[in-house]
């Protein structure tokens, strides 16, 4: 792994961050561990602006796993509906709900729950326990791919150890919300190359400016 280019993408991530981050009320410091599961179980698929006009009304009608018990999976369609897949949601949220008094705080009972999979379970405890973990979806993947494209496995388990070793120490929620404001922003799938900061040790940036496309094989 060139240590090199690690160092300087985490450096240069974190730089970005600080005045490009965007503000959602999930991602207060203070959120709960419930707060925060109920925001990413609802991102999944959905765009984060639809799930901030949905969530500040959800948690005044359940602040808790113990309301939604006393709720209904109609109940909860209805008040989730403009999320989408709100039968599906409303069904997992409901049977969690009704089986756990409180959520579990290790990512990997987490992972365990209706409908929820190793990136939603990751990214809760991250952003609301301050978990030490990577998060890895296809936005993060869409990054990693590109600028460590020499590099970048093809294994689900050593995407993970590669993007466990990228974590700068003890800044792990900063920065994986950072790939995620970053993805969203400027590594998008039509990317902003001229606007990020990683051009020159970026090796998809690198070979599409030199007559290589993004596959790795040269245009004409």
């Amino acid at each position: 792994m060139d240590e090199s280019r690690v160092e300087r993408f985490r450096v240069g991530i974190l730089e970005w961050s600080e005045d490009n981050v965007r503000r959602y009320p999930w991602r207060d410091p203070e959120s709960s561990l419930y707060e925060v599961f109920v925001a990413e179980f609802f991102l999944t698929q959905t765009p984060a602006e639809n799930v901030a006009q949905v969530y500040p009304k959800f948690l005044s009608q359940y602040p808790s796993l113990e309301a939604v018990r006393r709720s209904d999976v109609a109940s909860l369609a209805d008040a989730i509906e403009p999320l989408g897949f709100q039968n599906i949601r409303s069904e997992a949220l409901f049977t969690i709900a009704s089986e756990y008094d409180s959520l579990p705080t290790d990512p990997t009972d987490l992972r365990e729950l209706p409908r929820v999979g190793e990136y939603v379970a990751n990214a809760t405890a991250c952003f609301a326990l301050d978990a030490q973990i990577p998060i890895l979806d296809r936005n993060v993947d869409r990054i990693y791919s590109r600028v460590f494209a020499d590099e970048w496995p093809e294994s689900p388990s050593e995407q993970t150890e590669f993007a466990a070793h990228l974590l700068p120490e003890g800044e792990a929620r900063k920065y994986n919300l950072a790939l995620l404001d970053f993805a969203a922003a400027i590594c998008t799938p039509e990317p902003r190359c001229s606007e990020c900061f990683a051009n020159e040790f970026c090796m998809y940036y690198q070979s599409t400016s030199a007559g290589v496309d993004g596959s790795g094989e040269w245009s004409e």
